[in-house]
């Protein structure tokens, strides 16, 4: 039964009737504890006959109850001071309410009581958050609260709803007149950033009572990015603090107009609803509160100036496509993304003086480098190589049959290769060397695992020059692919006469050059730098190119693996009182085997007939056996 309440009463229980029996065993202990006496009183609609104007009211009310409470707060000006309730889920996180019971009676009673801002839609306070349109990815404020396994089925539901995913178009007005007009997965607007985990990231230098509120416009522009921000917000609690994503724009103004040409579903403090129109207005310091102890008051009010950061969200053409078209599942190049590289890699697709003097000292540091058979002065070549660059202009020139800038990017290519040539062949004459070590050895007999590794460099070359922010791992691709010390080892073989040389170390030049190729036309056209029908023609070319390359290259993986198989078996083989050891193949008819015998005593003639008819019976072929021996005594 309610209980009339004097108006001179200092502090007031305010509850609902189905909390009676909790309040009174629960609440009313805490405050005799604490030598506070207050009256209770049960929440009705109407109260504002009861109570006189400042009067301190003490809230253990669901969200609903609270809502309709703060309307008539605001016109009596009366102080409030919230509980826990279990379902007073948004103001609590709206107003950083403790989730302990008698932490919060201590803020109650011993805070003091500031005034607020309140942000008000299409009429209706808000606490923590509206959500527009379809926002399945936007993380409320209680996310990151709860436990792994529940954000973890969260994750995989939200996942299984991917193909759903639909964009709609929005003109939203701020107060000052700033339109934009964009399509959005979803909106987020909240009144401070302390709202929810999503708003705490991105506008943490927001105030409870500067007279603003925020918006946060979410257009992932394709699926893998949305995919990334889903997990992100669910799982990786410091992944915002990096900074905000360039899918995300952010209004900042005292009062916000969103509209759509077809309805769209909003989502008020938890509350399902359907509108045109959505109208988001502050109501300056009109609600006296004591504010919870997550809440950080500022001791000063924030400078009132809009902010209006939406430069990358899309516009014009961008946005009827996002609207039109399912959602992508790479993010497509801007126009701007296109201006910027092609200005760049036209810029590198010419012989310049520079590219042609650091072709002639790459080249000249792997001749020296694989002449002294070592290995850091051969990486400090693929360093200084500049080949890189006009490969991927001519990738570029191949997508979007660019024909100047495949004449361009061909005919340095060429003079690079030329001259590349040209020099090793100088220093192989001057140098009084003529034997393969192992560095020349090793680039002498490519296999297809090199035009994987070309075909990956492409890929990361490509990615790199198409997104600025990863152009300092250039480096590291020009080191995967090695493209200058294989033209300096077919110059060292013309050098010395020695066709095979040449021919094995400039089929891996070729490999390398066309599996770079290749992987970069793929690449970009991935990141929609050209669309299909254009880029048909180069693609033909290219993977024609590949196959005939990859005859040869097969050939030689066969024979890898056959020379592998032969060690495996030979390796470690025990005949009487021989062990066979360090088992090197090469081919040729017959195939040849170099290995070392291992005996306790000398090896004859006899022995060594013997090791061979075994090994022949064991590879069920003929060999020719080239025998080192080692005495241990």
């Amino acid at each position: 039964m309610m209980t009339e309440v004097s108006v001179k009463a200092p502090v007031v229980l305010l509850y609902q009737a189905i909390d009676e029996q909790w309040v009174k065993s629960h609440i009313v202990p805490l405050l005799a504890e604490r030598h506070c006496t207050a009256e209770l009183c049960l929440w009705s609609e109407k109260l504002s006959h009861l109570f006189a104007s400042e009067q301190k009211l003490i809230c253990f009310l669901a969200d609903e109850a609270l809502r309709n409470l703060v309307q008539q707060a605001k016109e009596k000006q009366w102080q409030l001071a919230l509980l826990p309730h279990p379902d007073m889920k948004h103001a609590r996180y709206g107003f950083g309410i403790t989730g302990d019971i008698a932490e919060a009676l201590d803020d109650a009673l011993n805070r003091s009581v500031e005034p607020l801002d309140l942000m008000i839609c299409n009429g209706t306070p808000v606490f923590n958050s509206v959500v527009v349109g379809d926002t399945f990815s936007l993380i409320p404020g209680e996310a990151l609260a709860e436990r792994f396994a529940t954000r973890l089925r969260r994750f995989f539901r939200l996942l299984s709803r991917i193909g759903e995913v639909t964009f709609t178009a929005f003109k939203m007005t701020t107060q000052k007149g700033k339109l934009l007009d964009t399509a959005a997965l979803g909106i987020v607007a909240v009144e401070h950033g302390r709202s929810s985990v999503l708003s705490r990231r991105l506008v943490a230098d927001s105030s409870a009572n500067d007279g603003m509120l925020h918006a946060l416009v979410l257009v992932p522009r394709s699926v893998f990015e949305m995919l990334r921000f889903l997990f992100a917000a669910l799982f990786l609690r410091d992944y915002w603090n990096r900074g905000t994503p360039s899918f995300v724009g952010h209004i900042k103004t005292s009062c916000l107009i969103i509209q759509s040409p077809k309805s769209f579903n909003y989502t008020h403090d938890g509350l399902i609803e359907r509108t045109k129109e959505l109208k988001l207005e502050v109501e300056p310091r009109c609600l006296f509160m004591v504010p919870g102890r997550h809440l950080t008051m500022e001791d000063k009010v924030a400078e009132q100036k809009e902010v209006f950061k939406t430069q990358a969200l899309p516009a014009g053409k961008a946005k009827s496509e996002l609207v039109t078209y399912p959602l992508p599942w790479i993010h497509h190049a801007a126009t701007e993304e296109f201006k910027d590289l092609f200005i760049a890699l036209r810029e590198s697709a010419k012989a310049t003086p520079s590219y042609l003097t650091l072709m002639l000292l790459a080249t000249l540091l792997a001749t020296f480098g694989l002449f002294a058979n070592s290995t850091p002065v051969i990486i400090g070549a693929m360093i200084l190589a500049p080949l890189m660059g006009p490969i991927i202009s001519m990738a570029l020139g191949t997508l979007r049959q660019d024909e100047g800038l495949m004449m361009t990017s061909a005919r340095s290519i060429g003079v690079g290769t030329a001259l590349s040539i040209a020099c090793a062949v100088l220093a192989t004459w001057m140098i009084p060397l003529n034997t393969i070590n192992s560095e020349i050895a090793a680039r002498i007999s490519p296999t297809l695992l090199d035009l994987g590794v070309a075909v990956v460099s492409g890929v990361a070359g490509a990615y790199a020059h198409a997104r600025a922010e990863v152009a300092k791992s250039l480096a590291g691709v020009a080191i995967a692919v090695a493209l200058v010390p294989p033209l300096a080892v077919a110059g060292i073989g013309l050098g010395w006469g020695d066709f095979t040389v040449f021919w094995g170390a400039f089929l891996l030049y070729l490999t390398n050059l066309v599996g770079i190729i290749l992987a970069a036309v793929l690449t970009f056209l991935f990141l929609g730098y050209s669309p299909f029908h254009r880029a048909r023609r180069g693609l033909a070319l290219t993977f024609l190119l590949v196959i005939v390359l990859s005859i040869p290259l097969a050939l030689s993986f066969s024979h890898m693996v056959q020379e592998g198989r032969i060690k495996q078996q030979l390796e470690g083989i025990v005949l009487d009182d021989i062990q066979l050891r360090h088992v090197q193949v090469r081919p040729g008819k017959p195939t040849r085997v170099s290995l070392t015998m291992v005996s306790s005593s000398t090896i004859d003639e006899q022995q060594m007939d013997a090791v061979k008819l075994l090994i022949e019976q064991k590879l069920a072929q003929e060999i020719q056996l080239e025998v080192g021996t080692r005495v241990v005594r």
